[in-house]
C-alpha cells in the first residue's frame, strides 16, 4: 500500500467537515521497499502506535537518518492489518501552521477539535521541524480535547509536551554486509556496480559508511558520487571534508539536494549561542565531553551544559558512550563539515577557535604525562589517549603547518609513551624525528624525545633507526652531561641487543659512573639493568649486583625527567625485577627468579605496557616448571599471550634463545591442536588479562642441576662448550676457531639441547662439573 493509498483511505473513512485534501506523495514513497536495517524499529513503532496510552510519538534524529521512511513503513504495516483512520500532512515544502489546519479542513486548532470530537484518527505530521515551537501547544490542546486522536510526528527536535513519547532514530550499523552497505549499493548506479566486486571494495564501502556515521542520506549522496571517482577516491574526499557535488535524482526534494541544503532547512530555531558553540565544536574530529566544550567554547559550566543540551535536543550533537560512564558527544560528519566550512569563512574567528583547541590538546597531554608519572590508573589514561587520537593527530598536523615546533615537540614528548610504546600512533616517531631536525630545534627536550623513539625502535628490532636517532640525540646533548649520559646508557642497550657485549659494557659502565656523579638514580637504574643483562650473557656470576643496587637506590617518588628517565617509578622497578628474574634464571636459581618476576607482574597490573608485559610473561614461562601436561598448558598459555602482544604491537623478543628452546619443548610435548587453540584465545586478551594468566603459572620444581657427561658432545661441540666456560663470546670463539659466528651459534644450540641447559651460564656450570 503506498502512502497515497493510506492517505486516501483515511480521508474517505473519517474526514473532518470541510475535507482535508489527500497528502501529497513524498519522494520516499518509492523508497519504502529500500528501508534497510529498520525491521526491529518498525515493529517497535507499530506496537507503540497500537498502544492507546501512547497519544503522541515523535521520531527524532539527525538530518537524513531516515525518520520519514521509518514512520511511513510503520504506518503501512499498521493500516495493512486494520482499518486505521489516518490523515498524513507533510510540512516539508509548506511549513506554515495555516497550511496544517487547512489540510485538516479547518482554520484553527479549535475548529479541528470541534470537527473531530471523540472520533478515532491517527494524524501523521511529517517533517514538522520548522513548526515545532508554533504547533506544540496546539497539539497538546488537541490531545486533551480529542480523546480518539493519536499523533505521530517526525522532527529533528521534540515537541516537549507531557504527552510526548520520544523515539530516537539511530544511525545504521556500518560494518561489512550491514544495512549501511546495502543502502550504498541501492543508491549506486547499476553500471558502476563493478566497483564493489571483491572484499576490498566492500571494505571501502563499509569505511565510507562509517565515515558518514551510518546516516542513509549521506551514504546515498556518497554512492551517487561513484563513477568517475571510485569508492576509495570518494572515501579520501570525505576524509578531507569534501562531499561530491553531483546531480541527484530528478525527484529528490530541494532540501536533500546537498548537505548544505539539508542542514539549512529548519535552521531557523538555531540561536546565536547554538551557532557559536557549533563553530567551536567543529574543530574536534572525535567525541567531546563537557570540559572540552567549556575550554574551546570559552564557557562556564552552566552555559556549556545548556549549550550542549540545546544542540543534542536539536539532533546536531549525538550522545555517545563515554569513559567510565561520563557523557560524551559527537557531531555527525555532515554537521561537522558544514559548520566547519562556515567557521573557516571567518579567518580571525577560526584562528582563535583552533588556538583554544590546541591549548586543550596540550593541556590534555601534560595531564596524561603527569598521570603516567604519578602512578594513576594506566589503563584508563591509555584508553583516554586512544579515544582522543583523531584530535591529537589533528593537533600535531596543525602545529606542524604553523611551524610551531616548540609546542609540537612538547605535545609529542608528553605523549611519547602512549603514542610509541602502546602502538597508538606510529607516525609519532616520524613526527618527532622531523620536528627535532627543524632549524633551531635542540637541547634536552628534543634529545629526550629522540630517546623515546630510540627505545621504541629497539623494542621493534629497528636497530638502524635506533642508531640514527641516538646519534642525533648525542649531537643535541653536547654540554648537557646528564642528558648525554642517559643517551650513552641507551646506546649501551642498543649495543647489547646487537650482541656487541664488550663494547656495550664499556658504554654502560661509563654512563653509570656519570649518572651516579650527577645523582640521577632513574637513568642509572636503566643503565644498570642493561649492564646486568650484558654480564649474564657473558657468563659473569656478578650479573645480579647492578640490579640489586639499582633497586636499593631507586627513590619512591615519581621520576621528574621526561623521556625514558621520566617513566613512573613502579614501571622502572618492574623492569628491574624482570631483568633480575632473567638473571636468576640464567644462574640456575629458578624459584627465586619465579618469585621475582611475579612481583614485577603485580606492579605491571597498573603500570605495564605491551613490551614490559610480554617480557614478564616470557620470563615467567621460561622459569616455571613444565613437566606434567597441565603444567605445560599453563606455560604454553603464558607464551601464547606474550606472542600475541608482540604480534599486535610489532615487538620482538629480547630473550629469543630461552623462548625458542621452551617453544620447541612445548611443540614436542603438547598436541598441536591444543597449542593452536591457546594461541587463538590469546589474540583476544588485553594486557591485564595476559598478566593474570602469568600470575597463575605454577612455580618451578626445585631440583639440583646435574652435570651431563661431556662424552655426549662431538669434539667440536666440546671445544666450543669449553670456550664458553672460559667466558668467550660467540664472536671471540668464531675468531679463535676460524669459523663463522653463525656456525658457533648452531653448535651452541645443539650443545644446550644435549646438556639440557637453558643458558650459557648453565653450559658453564655443566662443563665445570664435567671437567676435573
Amino acid at each position: 500500500m503506498t502512502r497515497q493509498n493510506i492517505a486516501e483511505r483515511g480521508e474517505a473513512e473519517n474526514r473532518p467537515p470541510g475535507g482535508a485534501a489527500p497528502a501529497a506523495a513524498s519522494v520516499y514513497d518509492s523508497g519504502l521497499g529500500r528501508l534497510r536495517g529498520r525491521s526491529a524499529e518498525t515493529t517497535l513503532l507499530t506496537s507503540l502506535l497500537l498502544d492507546p496510552h501512547e497519544r503522541l510519538i515523535t521520531l527524532t534524529g539527525p538530518v537524513g537518518v531516515g525518520k520519514s521512511r521509518l514512520a511511513y513503513a510503520a504506518v503501512t504495516a499498521l493500516t495493512r492489518d486494520q482499518a486505521t483512520p489516518l490523515t498524513l500532512v507533510d510540512l516539508a515544502d509548506e511549513p506554515d501552521v495555516g497550511v496544517l489546519w487547512h489540510r485538516l479542513g479547518a482554520e484553527t486548532a479549535e475548529e479541528v477539535a470541534d470537527h473531530l470530537g471523540h472520533r478515532d484518527m491517527l494524524l501523521v505530521l511529517d517533517n514538522c521541524d520548522p513548526l515545532v515551537s508554533v504547533i506544540a501547544m496546539d497539539i497538546a490542546f488537541l490531545l486533551r480535547a480529542c480523546q480518539g486522536l493519536n499523533v505521530l510526528a517526525t522532527s529533528r527536535r521534540s515537541l516537549d509536551i507531557r504527552a510526548e513519547r520520544i523515539v530516537p532514530v539511530r544511525p545504521l550499523p556500518t560494518d561489512v554486509g550491514s544495512a549501511s552497505v546495502e543502502v550504498f549499493t541501492d543508491a549506486l548506479r547499476p553500471y558502476y556496480h563493478t566497483a564493489l566486486t571483491g572484499s576490498e571494495g566492500q571494505r571501502t564501502v563499509a569505511a565510507i559508511c562509517a565515515e558518514l556515521d551510518g546516516i542513509p542520506l549521506a551514504i546515498e549522496m556518497a554512492a551517487e558520487a561513484v563513477g568517475t571517482h571510485d569508492p576509495w577516491a570518494v572515501l579520501v574526499r570525505l576524509r578531507e571534508g569534501n562531499y561530491a557535488d553531483r546531480r541527484r535524482l530528478r525527484d529528490v526534494p530541494d532540501r536533500h539536494r546537498s548537505v548544505a541544503d539539508a542542514l539549512r532547512w529548519a535552521e531557523g530555531d538555531l540561536t546565536a549561542a547554538d551557532r557559536r558553540l557549533l563553530h567551536s565544536l567543529v574543530v574536534f574530529e572525535g567525541a567531546v565531553d563537557l570540559p572540552a566544550a567549556r575550554v574551546v567554547g570559552e564557557l562556564d559550566v552552566e552555559r556549556a551544559a545548556l549549550g550542549v543540551e540545546s544542540l543534542v535536543h536539536k539532533s546536531l550533537l549525538l550522545s555517545v558512550d563515554g569513559r567510565g560512564g561520563e557523557p560524551e558527544f559527537r557531531l555527525p560528519h555532515m554537521v561537522r563539515i558544514h559548520y566547519r566550512k562556515e567557521l573557516l569563512r571567518d579567518a580571525e574567528r577560526a584562528r582563535h577557535v583552533y588556538d583554544r583547541f590546541l591549548a586543550y590538546c596540550l593541556d590534555f597531554a601534560r595531564r596524561t604525562l603527569d598521570g603516567l608519572r604519578g602512578g594513576a590508573d594506566r589503563a584508563e589514561l591509555l584508553t583516554a589517549v586512544r579515544d582522543r587520537m583523531p584530535d591529537l593527530r589533528q593537533a600535531v598536523r596543525l602545529l606542524g603547518e604553523r611551524g610551531d615546533n616548540d609546542r609540537l615537540l612538547g605535545l609529542l614528548t608528553a605523549l611519547a609513551e602512549p603514542l610509541l610504546s602502546h602502538g597508538l600512533g606510529e607516525e609519532a616517531a616520524d613526527d618527532i624525528e622531523r620536528t627535532t631536525a627543524a632549524p633551531g630545534m635542540g637541547g634536552v627536550p628534543a634529545a629526550e624525545a629522540l630517546m623515546s623513539v630510540g627505545c621504541w625502535a629497539l623494542n621493534r628490532g629497528e636497530t638502524e633507526r635506533a642508531e640514527r636517532v641516538l646519534d642525533r640525540a648525542t649531537e643535541l646533548t653536547v654540554g648537557e652531561p646528564g642528558a648525554a649520559a642517559r643517551v650513552s646508557g641507551l646506546t649501551g642497550e642498543l649495543l647489547r641487543r646487537r650482541g656487541e657485549m664488550d663494547t656495550a659494557a664499556t658504554w654502560l659502565e661509563s654512563a653509570i659512573k656519570e649518572l651516579d656523579t650527577l645523582d640521577d638514580p632513574y637513568g642509572a637504574a636503566l643503565a644498570r639493568r642493561s649492564l646486568a643483562l650484558v654480564r649474564v650473557a657473558r657468563g659473569d656470576a656478578t650479573a645480579e649486583e647492578p640490579l640489586q643496587r639499582a633497586l636499593n637506590e631507586l627513590p619512591g617518588r615519581p621520576a621528574g625527567a621526561p623521556g625514558q628517565a621520566g617513566r613512573a617509578v613502579p614501571l622502572i622497578r618492574a623492569d628491574l625485577l624482570i631483568a633480575l628474574g632473567r638473571v636468576r634464571r640464567e644462574l640456575g636459581r629458578t624459584r627465586e627468579a619465579y618469585d621475582t618476576v611475579r612481583e614485577a607482574m603485580r606492579l605491571l597490573l597498573t603500570v605495564g605496557g605491551p613490551a614490559d608485559v610480554a617480557e614478564a610473561l616470557e620470563t615467567v614461562a621460561t622459569v616455571a616448571g613444565a613437566e606434567a601436561a597441565d603444567e605445560q598448558r599453563a606455560v604454553a598459555r603464558c607464551l601464547a599471550a606474550a606472542e600475541a602482544l608482540r604480534r599486535r604491537y610489532g615487538l620482538i623478543s629480547d630473550d629469543l634463545t630461552a623462548v625458542r628452546t621452551l617453544d620447541q619443548r612445548l611443540r614436542e610435548g603438547m598436541d598441536s591442536a591444543a597449542l593452536r587453540q591457546l594461541r587463538a584465545e590469546a589474540q583476544q586478551s588485553g594486557l591485564r588479562d595476559a598478566l593474570i594468566v602469568g600470575l597463575f603459572a605454577r612455580p618451578p620444581v626445585t631440583r639440583e642441576v646435574a652435570p651431563r657427561a661431556a662424552e655426549w658432545l662431538t669434539p667440536r661441540q666440546r671445544e666450543i662448550a669449553l670456550l664458553v666456560a672460559d667466558g668467550l663470546t660467540n664472536r671471540q670463539i668464531a675468531r679463535q676457531l676460524s669459523i663463522s659466528e653463525w656456525t658457533v651459534v648452531n653448535h651452541l644450540r645443539v650443545v644446550m639441547q644435549k646438556l639440557e641447559c637453558t643458558s650459557r651460564v648453565h653450559v658453564v656450570r655443566a662443563m665445570q662439573g664435567a671437567v676435573p
